[in-house]
């Protein structure tokens, strides 16, 4: 693994032997220096260490002590562990298309499910390990990037496609990559603001992207890191139905912190007890190394309490966040209220609108000023729903409305209402939508009781409900 202007990134060669040059202005400028390896805490008698079987050990250690301290890979609190606990369960892609190709609805539908499918093979490795709160990540793309917009087919009203491009200066040393080289919005960007814990992103942190999916014509192998993973077009759309995918797994590793095992010295002493994705071409799917690899990485750095700190202090316990086989259905429900102001309407609990903001006018809003205590709104389904997640986007004016002080969710058991079990999140964030998760129970109705800031009215936005597809 190399380091480019602090951007952890490594290469994977089909073939182990090309050299590729990705990183500077192209990949995202770093933040800041790296922390020192005498920063990390020394290996101990840990969870980690205590469970690792024992064929594995010796190995798994000797990578830690002699690959990742040394060389920082896990130092800059930008690894896809910390971009997923920062996005509650959740990572947003940009797919940056330096291609000519088109790419049709199916195939963008495609790429979507291939890359929650890649990082969730990783994600399963951790479930239930060493305080790992979350057993599905929601994995979205939020955006596109093209040269040309036109290369978009069939575009949806819900995509976002950029089409700002610089400079590939990869190009300038091999002529069959192309020069222009689609970029995101820098303000949009994890990569550009993780180390800033004040940073706010327009929209809030569902419109943020964590990583890049970059997809380069004529690009040979693969480059990984905490900015995404870069392959080759045809690659990727030739991959994008397989369960596994070595490249891309592979590359997905290196945002994890794992590293590469190019060289004989960058290996165990006593070599690898299985084959490992991490070693190129060696697997072409993650092995049970590379899950404990992935493990002991894990507890290691979980020790430091103001990374991670909910984990450490047992805040939260395993979360599955909106999955795959799971839809949307507040849409399709009738909602109604305790209260509604005359002037707001409470459509605006599900007609689809994603908000700029906690003020955002720009579609009809919910708000019950100006009565305050305890006020509720309601979904009721025409069929029963097993239902497991909600999202709420708060409606905050500054004026008279405001978050509430605090909330239930209740479901609808057929005789009266009762709260739901094992609720984790239950957030009053502004600007963003708050997630809570909770067991899955069926129903035909749900219910949010608000409970307001003092002499403050509540409001919200938009109320999304997760359900099992039929």
């Amino acid at each position: 693994m190399a380091k480019k202007k602090g951007m952890m990134m490594a290469s994977f060669s089909l073939v182990m032997a090309a050299s590729l040059l990705v990183g500077g202005a192209n990949a995202g400028a770093a933040a800041s220096d790296l922390e020192s390896a005498s920063d990390i805490e020394p290996m101990s008698i840990s969870l980690a260490a205590a469970n690792i079987p024992a064929k594995f050990k010796p190995s798994v250690e000797w990578v830690w002590k002699n690959r990742m301290v040394k060389e920082g890979s896990t130092n800059r609190k930008n690894l896809i562990f910390d971009q997923i606990y920062a996005g509650k369960g959740t990572l947003n892609y940009v797919v940056r298309w330096q291609s000519p190709k088109n790419l049709t609805l199916q195939q963008r539908k495609e790429m979507a499910s291939m890359l929650s499918r890649q990082i969730n093979n990783w994600n399963k490795q951790l479930k239930g390990y060493d305080g790992w709160p979350y057993n599905n990540i929601t994995v979205k793309i939020v955006g596109w990037a093209v040269a040309n917009p036109a290369q978009i087919i069939n575009k949806q009203s819900n995509e976002i496609v950029y089409t700002d491009t610089i400079i590939d200066d990869l190009s300038k040393s091999n002529p069959s990559i192309p020069a222009k080289l689609p970029v995101a919005p820098d303000a949009l960007s994890r990569f550009e603001h993780f180390n800033d814990p004040n940073y706010s992103y327009p929209g809030g942190l569902d419109k943020r992207f964590d990583m890049y999916l970059w997809a380069t014509e004529n690009f040979g192998g693969g480059a990984g890191g905490d900015w995404g993973q870069r392959m080759n077009d045809d690659y990727i759309l030739s991959t994008v139905n397989a369960d596994e995918i070595q490249i891309t797994e592979h590359e997905i590793g290196h945002g994890f912190g794992l590293t590469d095992f190019y060289e004989e010295h960058e290996r165990p002493p006593g070599g690898f007890p299985t084959n490992t994705i991490m070693w190129a071409g060696n697997s072409p799917k993650i092995t049970e190394w590379d899950t404990w690899m992935l493990r002991y990485t894990w507890s290691q750095i979980k020790k430091d309490t103001s990374r991670f700190p909910s984990v450490n202090n047992g805040d939260e316990g395993p979360i599955d966040t909106l999955p795959d086989e799971s839809a949307n259905i507040a849409p399709a429900a009738t909602a109604s209220t305790s209260y509604t102001s005359p002037w707001e309407n409470i459509s605006a609990l599900n007609d689809g609108f994603d908000p700029a903001n906690s003020n955002d006018r720009s579609h009809t809003v919910y708000g019950n000023w100006p009565e305050t205590g305890t006020q509720w709104v309601q979904y009721d389904f025409d069929q029963e729903h097993t239902v497991s997640q909600t999202n709420v986007y708060w409606f905050k004016d500054g004026g008279g409305i405001d978050v509430p002080k605090s909330y239930k969710i209740k479901y609808w058991n057929g005789r009266g209402w009762s709260d739901v079990k094992q609720a984790k999140g239950l957030g009053t964030a502004a600007d963003q939508y708050n997630t809570t998760t909770f067991a899955p129970v069926k129903t035909t109705k749900l219910r949010i009781e608000m409970v307001s800031k003092g002499s403050a009215s509540t409001g919200i936005l938009e109320w999304k409900v997760a359900a099992n597809k039929l």
